[in-house]
């Protein structure tokens, strides 16, 4: 059993024909199958076995074709009407031409000899003529029709090698704003030193006290006050705590906020004004990932990586001058010790950073068919193809799952050796600082406990620094990965400020292609070749041709989403490569194959920069058959239209879309195929409207 989900409104009505003789039909390959076809080509109706006619959600009629063509039945209605419309297109634009007829008249043929005993001759040439007519706005899907024209393919995600560059490190510091990235390190040293401070005072509030005699009394008492030694204790702690909470509050609600703000700006802004060629090789799920995940990292992983980086790497710093100014022969151990963990690093940097790019590489793919296989379920179900998709969704989890746990085994492994070597330096250093102390004498007492004292936490900050040092370039890759989006190549300036038209252009709205030669983007063959036509003003002008000729191909470079390889486009005269894209796109209007409606008001749909008035609109409704319906709401304009217009049909979406077209009053109106995918009463509609 094939079940047909309209197959024929994609294509021309040759290629329509060819399909259904020698593979839907009687005669073709699926013979012997059950086919279930859902149509609006009522000239393949005769050879049907049984019709369900549904109406409103509802089976309004079904059976044989040769029941149905009864002058009661739905069908036989649904197919006057049909010629009714047909008709009404012939008397507007002139009578048929043979050749015309000629375009579907096997269709045509086949329809008579079924439709004469019910509806008689004469009825039965006015729906050949009809389905003739029909045809020649049935070029259909735009879109396929440039996949077709730019033979594009999907491009593979591409992944930094080596080290981030400072570039990169520069970039984020910009975006943090350089002045609280000072202000930042500055509130960090001194909550640093303060620390250190307050120890150092201890150890001298501890020796002033005197010596202890047997008897547990002090030989000699101190100078001051334990108020005193306690005022400074607690002034240095205080201060350290505010800059402490100065330096958290800082990055967190200053450098933060700041550098999510503008990386996400610079990123957005980036991929909307990338050309189409960006989003034709780019899956959905690629681009999901660089705004989730991605950015995620940058607002939480990275300043958290670098307040703490920042953090250890100023403890191990103070840590070290303590431990050498008491013990200066530890100052030796320690050389041999940093080449080590040196080189511990950079083994473990290398292979860290690149799985993390392969992490965010492999999750892509995972986000990707996660959105093709909710979007395409039905599709899935209907072709019985779950397991498929089980299996494919489960081989990209495990690509990154991969990934992801190679990387966290890298973790273990520098924390092993990390863990090793700092027993073994700890070790020493106690040794070394007691040793020498008791064996020559020389050093403070109190001087060489806090030496112990940090060297006992020196390990673990060594460990530290080293594991933020690697987890804050990995995080740089995530903004590495969202400042490539963020420099991804831009269509035209949106504005020249030197070149642009004058209020009134196009004052008459002649069209004129001189040699226009266009491709999708480079490395691909030409879509258009040598073109050159001219369009008068109010003439109305039918692109015609197969599917894949080019004809939406035109209507992207008239609006210069696609830009010239050679030749020039002239709107009155004027070269429209020589104005900003927006000064070129606002003044001409499109009725596009696939209505686009916004979240929010009727109003806002028709005039979204409130510029017209509410005759204006009203106006614009009247024109398009559309204002009953909108008069027949309670909130009338302020009417809430959902997302995608789903509380409107197909029809009245595009009754909009031309409202739109119609309130910008513009002299030049392109229709990209508006009439393909709506009923039959919406087509007679929108061709009246543009006739009249």
């Amino acid at each position: 059993t094939y079940l047909l989900d309209d197959p024929l409104a994609a294509v021309d009505a040759h290629v329509s024909k060819h399909i259904f003789t020698q593979v839907l039909g009687p005669q073709g390959l699926l013979k012997t199958r059950a086919r279930i076809l859902v149509t609006n080509a009522v000239q393949y109706l005769s050879s049907a076995d049984n019709i369900v006619m549904l109406q409103d959600g509802k089976v309004a009629e079904h059976g044989p074709f040769a029941e149905c063509m009864d002058r009661t039945s739905h069908i036989y209605e649904f197919i006057h009407k049909f010629v009714e419309e047909g008709q009404g297109s012939s008397s507007s634009s002139g009578h048929t031409s043979d050749t015309e007829l000629s375009e579907d008249g096997a269709s045509g043929k086949s329809m008579r000899k079924l439709v004469k005993p019910s509806l008689g001759q004469a009825d039965a040439e006015e729906v050949g003529g009809a389905l003739a007519r029909r045809s020649r706005y049935e070029s259909r899907v735009a879109l396929a029709d440039q996949a077709n024209d730019a033979g594009r393919t999907t491009t593979d995600e591409i992944s930094q090698q080596g080290k981030v560059k400072w570039d990169i490190y520069r970039a984020f510091i910009k975006a943090c704003g350089t002045h609280n990235v000072v202000a930042f390190l500055v509130a960090l040293v001194v909550a640093s030193f303060t620390g250190v401070g307050a120890n150092l005072w201890l150890k001298h509030w501890a020796s002033s006290n005197g010596q202890v005699d047997s008897a547990g009394f002090y030989i000699q008492q101190t100078a001051h006050s334990v108020f005193y030694y306690l005022l400074i204790y607690g002034g240095l702690g205080l201060l350290g705590a505010l800059m402490s909470s100065f330096q958290s509050l800082l990055l967190w609600t200053r450098c933060s906020i700041s550098a999510s703000t503008e990386i996400h700006q610079d990123m957005l802004l980036g991929v909307m004004r990338s050309p189409l060629s960006f989003f034709d090789t780019t899956p959905v799920g690629r681009i999901l990932n660089r705004f989730s995940s991605d950015i995620s990292k940058c607002d939480t992983s990275l300043p958290s990586n670098l307040s703490s980086l920042v953090g250890t790497a100023s403890a191990v710093t103070t840590s070290i001058i303590i431990i050498g100014f008491s013990t200066p022969m530890i100052i030796i151990m320690f050389l041999p010790l940093a080449l080590i963990y040196r080189h511990t690093q950079k083994l473990y940097m290398a292979s860290s950073r690149e799985l993390e790019r392969l992490e965010s590489t492999t999750r892509s793919p995972v986000y990707a068919h996660f959105q093709e296989s909710v979007g395409g379920a039905a599709t899935v179900r209907a072709y019985g193809h779950q397991s498929r998709f089980v299996c494919e969704n489960e081989h990209r989890i495990e690509q990154y799952t991969r990934a992801e746990w190679s990387n966290s085994m890298v973790r273990r492994w520098l924390t092993l050796r990390l863990e090793v070597m700092g027993t073994f330096m700890m070790l020493g250093t106690n040794l070394l600082a007691i040793g020498t102390l008791h064996y020559t004498g020389y050093g403070d007492a109190g001087i060489v406990g806090l030496a112990v004292t940090y060297s006992l936490r020196l390990t673990s900050l060594l460990t530290a620094t080293i594991k933020e040092a690697t987890d804050l370039e990995n995080a740089m890759t995530h903004m590495e990965r969202t400042i490539e989006y963020a420099r991804l190549p831009q269509e035209a300036a949106e504005v020249i400020e030197d070149r642009r038209p004058g209020e009134e252009w196009p004052e008459q709205g002649v069209v004129e292609f001189k040699d226009y030669s266009t491709r999708y983007h480079e490395g691909l063959d030409l879509v258009l070749k040598d073109l050159s036509f001219r369009v008068l003003p109010s003439q109305k002008v039918g692109i015609v041709g197969r599917t894949g000729a080019g004809k939406s191909s035109l209507t992207l470079a008239l609006f210069r989403i696609i830009e010239a390889a050679e030749g020039r486009i002239l709107i009155d005269g004027k070269d429209i490569a020589q104005y900003g894209l927006f000064d070129v796109r606002s003044r001409l209007s499109i009725i596009p194959q696939d209505p686009v409606l916004f979240a929010g008001t009727v109003r806002e749909n028709l005039d979204p920069f409130s510029q017209y008035s509410d005759q204006d609109i009203w106006h614009a409704l009247e024109l398009a058959h559309l204002a009953d319906v909108i008069r027949s709401k309670d909130e009338r304009l302020e009417f809430e239209v959902a997302q995608g217009g789903e509380n409107f049909s197909v029809g009245q979406r595009q009754l909009i879309c031309l409202a739109r077209a119609l309130l910008k009053r513009a002299k030049v109106l392109v229709l990209d195929e508006a009439t393909a995918a709506i009923d039959n009463s919406t087509d007679a509609i929108i061709q009246q409207t543009i006739r009249e």
